[in-house]
């Protein structure tokens, strides 16, 4: 989709939401309410991007409320018609709208130094937004993160019945429930252009992924999911030249309910590197 995506920051209102231990304020974007939760005083940002159709709370809540670091602040938020956020007028969107609407809220609330925490889907919206706006972003940790060789092996190596159910879950995705496009950032993701140097971190999962079953897909494609996928988290590690990897050996995809500890290690890990290199800078 090449039109411009026009956003209009409405107001911002705090702490008018609450859930379990953390309050949800609110920026109205282009007429979506948008939820969003801050957590730590700091002038630079750690700021958590969900998977496609996932819960921000839900997707990163033990290392949301577990994060402590002196001079960060932790921020979450859910994409339009996504958890506490709500949808004006639900339509598809490419990822270069969702990396603009990310850009709203940063706006809205002036973050900076921003410290990219992509799972599943949303390394496409962090890479999407890298792209557009380079000069906000410090790091990247892509946690068991999407990468568009992923798609294309899968569909290579799955067997027609295997191809046809994933084809069925993402139009699924994109038409009823997210309104999100995996197809359109596949295609998109190879002209996102990124900093060479850029600090990035790659975790990927240790166990395989197999909620496909549920669908009665085959062991043999449930396989070929998994090894594409895994083959595909290499590919991520040859965006910047600065990149360090971490396998999650006991972790399947969602990371935050299996081993936070080690994404926020990792985390803080990536902090310092930042940190280092900006004293030569």
């Amino acid at each position: 989709m090449k039109r411009l995506f026009a956003l209009s920051v409405l107001a911002v209102s705090t702490l008018v939401h609450a859930e379990g231990e953390h309050q949800y304020s609110f920026v109205t974007i282009d007429g979506n309410k948008l939820a969003y939760s801050c957590s730590g005083k700091g002038n630079k940002t750690v700021l958590l991007i969900e998977g496609m159709g996932l819960d921000a709370h839900k997707s990163f809540k033990n290392i949301y409320h577990n994060y402590q670091a002196d001079g960060y602040q932790i921020c979450m938020y859910d994409r339009a018609g996504v958890g506490a956020s709500s949808f004006a007028k639900p339509r598809v969107r490419s990822v270069k709208e969702l990396a603009d609407e990310l850009n709203a809220v940063v706006e809205a609330n002036k973050w900076k130094n921003l410290i990219l925490v992509a799972h599943s889907f949303g390394g496409f919206v962090a890479r999407a937004y890298t792209h557009q706006y380079p000069a906000k972003v410090d790091c990247i940790l892509f946690a068991d993160s999407a990468h568009e060789s992923w798609y294309h092996d899968m569909k290579l190596s799955m067997s027609v019945a295997g191809w046809k159910t994933m084809e069925n879950i993402i139009e699924w995705e994109k038409q009823q429930h997210s309104h999100e496009d995996l197809v359109e950032a596949v295609i998109a993701a190879p002209s996102f252009t990124f900093p060479d140097t850029l600090p990035i971190t790659v975790m990927n999962r240790g166990l395989p992924h197999n909620t496909l079953r549920q669908a009665k897909m085959s062991y043999a494609d449930v396989d070929a999911y998994n090894a594409a996928w895994n083959s595909s988290q290499y590919k991520l590690l040859k965006l910047s030249s600065n990149a360090e990897h971490v396998t999650m050996h006991y972790s399947s995809h969602f990371v935050d309910e299996n081993d936070p500890w080690l994404v926020l290690d990792e985390l803080y890990k990536l902090q310092k590197r930042v940190e280092a290199s900006s004293l030569f800078h």
